[in-house]
């Protein structure tokens, strides 16, 4: 194991990479709110093209936020990696494939975190849908 902090890749540790975020609800939920919910995701979209666009002022609020310059010099070093590991790893694209939704059960079957008779009882496409994010 590791004996310090440190960044490190998930897929690393066997962990499916999640470069997404993803956003869950309710099926009932979703058919009310599916208006919402594709703004909040054109809303993310417009984020992260700032995030690409305009790094230092994306850099600029993410040190207000965190209030940085306040901080101690170790604390000042973990914000400044945390920002630069994470800057290149937001998506334009927030849809993903239905492979991938696929796979990541098969790992959480072979991880012992889904029982595999219950694994594809609900095919994923079923509660994993890109239908906001088109």
């Amino acid at each position: 194991g590791m004996k310090e902090a440190a960044f490190f890749s998930l897929k690393e540790w066997g962990v499916p990479d999640f470069c997404q975020l993803v956003l869950m609800t309710t099926p009932d939920r979703f058919a009310e709110m599916k208006d919402a919910f594709r703004n909040l995701v054109l809303g993310l979209r417009r984020a992260t093209g700032v995030i690409h666009q305009q790094p230092e002022l994306a850099r600029s609020y993410y040190y207000d936020h965190v209030k940085k310059d306040e901080q101690n010099e170790e604390t000042q070093s973990i914000i400044e990696a945390t920002f630069v590991a994470t800057l290149p790893a937001f998506p334009n694209d927030q849809s993903m494939s239905e492979q991938y939704y696929d796979n990541l059960m098969a790992w959480l079957v072979e991880t012992g975190q889904v029982e595999e008779e219950k694994a594809f009882e609900i095919k994923p496409n079923v509660y994993w849908t890109n239908e906001v994010a088109l």
